[in-house]
């Protein structure tokens, strides 16, 4: 699952521009998964486990960040396990124009900022 938020969340940031892709990206979360996982260890799921058990803590942007990691990654993740079985994640950006019409509408609907 985290492999797959990690595909689309780069796929996300390639598709707008850069002055954007910091806004779009993790970044509205930065302050608050610092703040609340700063002594986790990464590796092993933790700081994702450290997300999860904080989010309802975290400022409304990241919440909203976190929310449309979550529908595009509900959406792709079939994209990205039948494009990347057992690949690098990097893989998908080669398939991208392959994925199915429900990817694509989650990936334009984030990066447009409408959902």
């Amino acid at each position: 699952m985290m492999k797959s938020i990690v595909v689309i969340g780069a796929v996300v940031l390639l598709s707008v521009p850069v002055a954007m892709a910091k806004e779009r990206s993790i970044g509205a979360c930065a302050a608050d998964i610092k703040a609340k996982c700063a002594d986790v260890k990464p590796g092993g799921g933790r700081i994702k486990d450290c997300v999860k058990t904080h989010a309802a803590e975290f400022s409304d942007a990241c919440k909203a960040r976190l929310a449309r990691v979550a529908e595009i990654s509900k959406a792709c993740t079939t994209d990205v396990k039948e494009s990347c079985p057992g690949k690098e994640p990097s893989c998908i950006l080669k398939s991208i124009g392959n994925v199915k019409d429900q990817c694509k509408e989650a990936l334009g609907q984030s990066v447009a900022g409408t959902k």
